[in-house]
């Protein structure tokens, strides 16, 4: 078992500073611009904590994706990095989850958002519902793969394109292409009745595949026909290859029987992906989701994971090449980085990798942290989400700041300075990882200027709080700042 591996914050800041710039439009940039990427990333934390910049609205399924975007302050056709987060918004004025967000940033920690960055259309089989997005560079195109759901709640994957996957100048090709679906294979049940007939075909996980250049392997879930014929039909992890020369027709290559009901015991299983041991082309990880905890339990064990078997093939579905699966936390050794999470997702860029999760876990809790993993060999740990600025690219307060000051775990006071370009209602609260608002610290106007708002470590009961860690969140119109604060007593 790894050892549990928790960094301490001495100082965590959110700042506006670092900001992505909106770019003039891409399609004007050469074919032949040099990679002159910007270093920040690499140098800064591998760490961040997302959430929506409407407080109302949560994260679910996500895809992280890093490119070269052009930059002409860099000097002439020079490009820089960008990450990606495409995520589907849900709840509050998002409950329909017609709508996929956008945001983008240059380090991991100061996130820009295009909160209606991809919606539905009149394309029959993404009609109601978008969701599960997962993007990959194939080609000279951005992929953007991703379940789409018809008016009577069927669910079939497909993709949309773009030139490049930028800022607000992100142009989607009209075109959406439906690639696959139930009856397509030879063992996703189409119309099961436990779901009120409504084809369960979702989450798509693509990737290169690596013994096939040019080819993708796409991962996603769908109700088996092993477990249905036997009136306990649940979602298990399927596998297709891409034909060569196209993406729009796909190999089934079968289920993995070491994701069925039986040997996962998890009731319903989504948001399947694979890596591989620290950019290596061996010792890949399936992990998976248990879309939420048994009855009474706090979220502990919704992620886990099966480790292939040395020389195996990863499009092998042979149940004998997959070990058992393993929950996320417990390999962790409790560690709360993962605590909750409800879907994960992992991205290597610049050869590190970063595991991610999304969280349901009330309100500040409610989102997607970006974790560095640290590899011990074969086994890794994971680096603590610290604090993120996010700002809806359209609001006026991107340049509001929040850090903590000469913070330490086992102070017994938490104090939060402000630097606000203008004046703004705003509130600023505390939540414990369960999301249960403990104290609400700002309830009103956040001046212009600097300010400061000290936390003593106590409820609005004035119980003082035990060691753990907490989340502050500032929220204002068009922005979130949010911090996650160790506490040690």
């Amino acid at each position: 078992m790894v050892r549990w591996v928790l960094t301490a914050l001495a100082l965590v800041s959110s700042t506006a500073a670092g900001q992505t710039p909106v770019h003039e439009p891409h399609s004007t940039a050469s074919a032949s611009r040099r990679a002159v990427i910007s270093q920040a990333a690499t140098s800064g934390p591998h760490f961040s904590f997302f959430v929506d910049p409407d407080p109302y609205v949560s994260t679910k399924e996500f895809s992280l994706f890093c490119n070269s975007v052009p930059d002409s302050t860099l000097g002439p056709d020079s490009t820089r990095r960008l990450f990606h987060m495409v995520y589907q918004r849900s709840g509050g004025p998002q409950a329909q989850e017609t709508v996929f967000g956008h945001a983008w940033s240059s380090d991991l920690t100061n996130w820009s958002v295009d909160t209606l960055a991809f919606t539905i259309d009149g394309t029959p089989w993404n009609a109601a519902h978008v969701w599960s997005p997962s993007i990959i560079h194939h080609g000279s195109k951005d992929y953007l793969f991703y379940t789409g759901v018809d008016s009577l709640g069927n669910q079939r994957i497909g993709y949309a394109t773009t030139a490049l996957l930028d800022t607000t100048n992100t142009v989607w090709d009209s075109l959406r292409v439906m690639v696959l679906e139930a009856s397509q294979t030879q063992w996703a049940v189409p119309n099961p009745w436990m779901y009120s007939y409504q084809t369960q075909f979702r989450d798509p996980y693509v990737l290169d595949d690596p013994e096939h250049p040019g080819q993708l392997l796409m991962f996603y879930a769908a109700v088996d026909s092993i477990d249905f014929k036997k009136n306990s039909g649940a979602l298990a992890v399927g596998v297709a290859r891409s034909e060569p020369g196209t993406v729009d027709a796909w190999e089934d290559l079968g289920f993995f029987p070491s994701t069925l009901r039986g040997t996962t015991h998890v009731g319903q299983l989504e948001g399947p992906h694979v890596f591989p041991v620290n950019g290596t082309a061996g010792g890949w990880r399936l992990m998976f989701s248990s879309a939420g905890s048994p009855p009474g339990e706090l979220g502990e064990s919704t992620i886990r994971f099966e480790t292939l078997s040395p020389g195996a093939s990863l499009a092998d579905t042979t149940q004998g090449n997959w070990g058992a699966p393993q929950v996320l936390t417990q390999y962790l050794n409790g560690d709360e980085t993962a605590f909750g999470w409800s879907g994960s997702e992992e991205l290597r860029a610049d050869g590190v990798d970063y595991l991610a999760g999304f969280t349901a876990w009330g309100p500040v809790y409610q989102g997607i942290a970006i974790s560095g993993v640290l590899w011990h060999g074969d086994d890794f740990t994971l680096e603590s989400p610290a604090v993120t600025s996010v700002n809806e690219y359209r609001s006026s307060a991107r340049g509001v700041r929040m850090s903590l000051a000469n913070y330490s775990p086992r102070a017994g006071r938490v104090t939060f300075l402000f630097d606000s370009p203008l004046q703004l209602p705003a509130q600023l609260e505390v939540f414990d990882t369960m999301g249960r608002r403990l104290t609400s610290l700002l309830a009103g106007t956040l001046p212009k200027g600097r300010s400061s708002v000290s936390w003593d470590l106590s409820t609005r009961d004035g119980v003082s709080v035990p060691s753990g860690v907490y989340f502050a969140r500032l929220s204002f119109a068009g922005g979130i700042r949010a911090a996650r604060i160790p506490v040690v007593r």
